[in-house]
């Protein structure tokens, strides 16, 4: 069964079935920020493609560069951690100001879950 959970008005989504967050309209992300269990971690794209529409946590997301503080890495794992509070800052282009964010939490099992699934 797939789970999509969408933001009103905003340009990405969480595929909770997946762990993912990806652009609606397929374009790619120029810049993605996560942060969360005391680590930030910035994904800048290598290339332009539609792969990088797509970041994938728990996974490889090999059309990124990774920054986690120590210098780039494009061989970076990102986990995630139980019972945490993530933001993701999403940039569609390399001079956007201002990015467009979602936040969750992951439960015992490091599941998706979204903010207004809180109640």
């Amino acid at each position: 069964m797939l789970f999509l959970a969408a933001c009103s008005g905003k340009n990405i989504y969480i595929d909770k079935s997946k762990k993912a967050v990806i652009s609606k309209n397929g374009n790619p992300f120029a810049k993605v920020v996560i942060d969360g269990a005391g680590t930030e971690i910035t994904l800048i794209a290598a290339d332009n493609t539609k792969n990088n529409a797509v970041v994938n946590f728990n996974s490889h997301n090999p059309g990124f560069l990774v920054s986690d503080g120590f210098g780039l890495n494009k061989n970076y794992y990102l986990e995630l951690k139980p019972h945490t509070r993530y933001t993701v800052s999403c940039y569609l282009r390399d001079k956007d100001q201002s990015p467009t964010m979602i936040n969750f939490r992951t439960d015992y099992n490091t599941n998706i879950v979204l903010a207004d699934e809180d109640n």
